[in-house]
């Protein structure tokens, strides 16, 4: 807390008035812990993401459209830095749209680290993996926890929340065939296609299905019902999937470069991920653009001090 929040603090106090959750005072003091959270993460992934860059080995024991895939995140996991530490700054002083970019960012960050802890060969950043997905999770969780949804309704009153609802809604389900139709044939004999190292699952199949498409239906099922959480959980979800779309899409030059477009069963998956996630892409900007635009600036506080109503 800096010295005019100690003073807003101290008259509010001596003059007997209970201090509201959400008075500046309390916002400033856990936005800048929430800024200095984003600085160690920001350079957590600086190091996880140049280390996978630079070092040979660093994905090793996986095929080549897998290391393709994992080095494709890390430039876009590097780009994400800076752009995590403008959020955080610009949320600091009262930004909405900015705090729900790192939701998002954050969202992304958790969910990618995830694939690496789970799914990676060991490796000499392992312990930075772990660091990054704690760091990310709780930036995640406590940006939607402390956000005031009630306090925050009216900026999103003109956002596109029904067409946003039906794209969650369309993408999730259309998420959860994709993996069920490689999962359901191999639990009667065999495996199925796409598993990874050791014949294990493949940790996408557990984080979208256990994560990523819940959180879709759950936020489209809000914005149908008109709930003041919708907006704000779609909106973080919706950065966390344009992200995830341009990741995807970075994959083919990686994979062309690797000699990749060459290997006839992997090509088509190439032009495949191009056109499915350029589509994808593009509806998400286009929303997120829309909302952007169309959301006003909340009236009155919107961040609380802590994670629970009244604290």
């Amino acid at each position: 807390m800096n010295r005019a929040d100690r003073v807003v603090t101290v008259a509010t106090v001596a003059a007997g008035e209970p201090q509201r959750p959400g008075t500046t005072a309390e916002v400033r003091r856990g936005s800048d812990a929430a800024v200095a959270r984003t600085t160690a993460l920001a350079v957590l992934v600086l190091v996880a993401t140049v280390y996978g860059l630079t070092v040979h080995d660093a994905y090793r024991d996986v095929t080549a459209l897998t290391r393709a895939t994992w080095r494709a995140q890390d430039v876009v996991c590097l780009a994400c830095a800076p752009l995590l530490l403008w959020s955080a700054h610009r949320a600091r002083h009262g930004h909405l749209r900015a705090h729900l970019a790192g939701v998002g960012l954050s969202t992304w960050l958790a969910y990618c680290y995830a694939h690496l802890c789970f799914g990676a060969p060991f490796n000499a950043v392992f312990p930075v993996y772990v660091a990054i997905l704690l760091l990310a999770g709780f930036g995640m969780l406590d940006g939607q926890l402390r956000l005031d949804v009630a306090a925050a309704r009216p900026a999103f009153e003109r956002t596109p929340r029904r067409a946003t609802a039906w794209f969650l809604l369309v993408a999730g389900c259309g998420v959860a065939g994709l993996w069920l139709s490689d999962i359901v044939p191999g639990l009667v004999g065999g495996l199925p296609a796409g598993v990874h190292l050791a014949e294990l699952p493949n940790p996408t199949w557990v984080l979208d299905l256990a994560w990523i498409v819940p959180l879709a239906i759950g936020a489209a099922r809000l914005l149908l019902r008109d709930h003041p959480g919708g907006p704000p959980v779609a909106a973080g979800l919706l950065v966390m999937l344009l992200v995830l779309s341009v990741s995807m899409l970075t994959i083919t030059p990686f994979a062309l470069a690797d000699g990749l477009g060459r290997d006839s069963a992997v090509r088509p998956q190439l032009v495949v991920f191009s056109a499915v996630f350029a589509v994808l892409g593009t509806v998400e900007t286009v929303l997120l653009v829309l909302a952007a635009v169309r959301c006003a600036p909340p009236d009155r506080p919107w961040l609380r001090p802590g994670w629970w109503p009244g604290t």
